[in-house]
């Protein structure tokens, strides 16, 4: 693990989680969150993302709703269950989708905030920070 400078000292990078089987997408987010001074983590779906969450323990989840074995809800109710069982709070979840109309669902879900498809990474890097700030 590097640490990063910031401001007149040193932080070590947070910690984030992308759970999406579209490897075009998770790249291209990676690189801009690299670039940003996180650390990336990246899983393929549902099921290698909750085990990607117990190895590492992210700060930040971005994750996608349609994916093969456990899609994006499933993925949040085992994170819960998870979580709920080590007495931990919910990790701060992004919800990337191709739908604009389910941010009441999302909400009810728990979900921080939710972009949808195609996003720039401009508006994503803002919204984590946001969730981030807000959760720290």
């Amino acid at each position: 693990m590097c640490w990063l400078r910031h401001g007149k000292g040193w932080r070590v990078p947070q910690k984030i989680l992308i759970v999406d089987d579209d490897k075009g997408i998770v790249e291209v987010v990676k690189i801009a969150l690299t670039k940003k001074g996180y650390e990336v983590f990246t899983a393929g779906d549902g099921n290698e993302g909750i085990e990607k969450v117990k190895a590492h323990s992210p700060d930040l989840i971005l994750l996608d709703v349609v994916m093969p074995e456990m899609n994006g809800y499933e993925f949040l109710r085992a994170l819960k269950a998870l979580e709920a069982l080590e007495g931990k709070a919910l990790t701060p979840v992004v919800m990337v989708t191709a739908k604009e109309e389910m941010e009441e669902l999302f909400k009810f879900e728990g979900v921080k905030e939710y972009i949808v498809k195609p996003t720039d990474s401009s508006e994503l890097i803002q919204k984590i920070e946001r969730c981030l700030v807000s959760n720290g």
